[in-house]
């Protein structure tokens, strides 16, 4: 199976998607309603384990959407395992240095690029996606192409070595998480500070250098537009609980 987000950005698509911290799968069939391109089902912040996570992938698959993981933690079953449930890509929180981004790649990516270990999974049906008796390195080859690895910066150490970090083969993207790079930078929360707006665009300008995925959360509606007019690949707004909320608080509001 193809990577329908990767096409989409390949082709110039405006590509939006939102964090997934509901839990229900009844929650993914209706975001699949609403014209989104993807949500991150969240292993860090949120509850999930590996089941439930790929009930959601299912769940995703079902109804058009990219399933994406946001992984717990830079270790082997917490990237191995999300993979071979289906996720189409992963985003890695926490990167500090590139001997973690190294274990990323080393974790998620199949020889000769990685070391990731090979097992029939949901990924591929169990092996029966593929013709019979097609060679093994030919399916580990579409994997390597479909499954996005994309590094979450925010920390002043990812920040400082995003060249090296961008440039290896592997890595597919950078995803920025604005909160907590700005508390590493002293600035928390200050995201039309200086220092942060050009730590933005020297993650972004080295993204378009090495041709890889810029992608951006926001949680204020209004930058959504100006991001993609900055040249971001993607922006993940918001998140589906906070989405609710407002919503209902607005109609609360608006009646009231």
């Amino acid at each position: 199976m193809g990577n329908l987000l990767k096409e989409k950005i390949k082709n110039k698509e405006k590509v939006l998607g939102t964090f997934f911290e509901l839990g229900s799968m009844s929650v993914i069939e209706c975001l699949g309603q609403t014209g989104l391109d993807f949500v991150i089902i969240d292993n860090e912040h949120g509850p999930f384990e590996t089941e439930s996570t790929m009930n959601y992938v299912r769940a995703c698959d079902n109804v058009g959407l990219t399933p994406l993981v946001r992984v717990r933690e830079v270790s082997r079953p917490a990237i191995l395992k999300p993979l071979d449930i289906g996720a189409k890509g992963l985003i890695v929180p926490c990167i500090e240095t590139v001997e973690q981004a190294k274990k990323v790649v080393e974790y998620g990516k199949f020889s000769p690029i990685g070391k990731r270990g090979f097992c029939p999974s949901r990924k591929d049906y169990w092996g029966y996606s593929h013709p019979q008796g097609q060679p093994i390195d030919v399916g580990m080859k579409h994997e390597n192409e479909e499954t996005l690895l994309i590094l979450q910066c925010e920390t002043v150490g990812c920040l400082e070595n995003i060249e090296t970090i961008v440039s290896m083969d592997g890595v597919d993207g950078i995803f920025i998480g604005p909160f907590d790079l700005s508390i590493s930078m002293g600035i928390p929360g200050e995201f039309d500070n200086p220092e942060f707006l050009k730590a933005i665009d020297k993650i972004l300008s080295t993204c378009k250098k090495y041709n890889k995925i810029s992608s951006v959360f926001t949680g204020r509606f209004d930058d959504i537009d100006k991001y993609y007019k900055q040249g971001f690949d993607i922006v993940t707004y918001s998140l589906d609980a906070n989405i609710l909320v407002d919503g209902f608080k607005n109609i609360v509001s608006t009646v009231k």
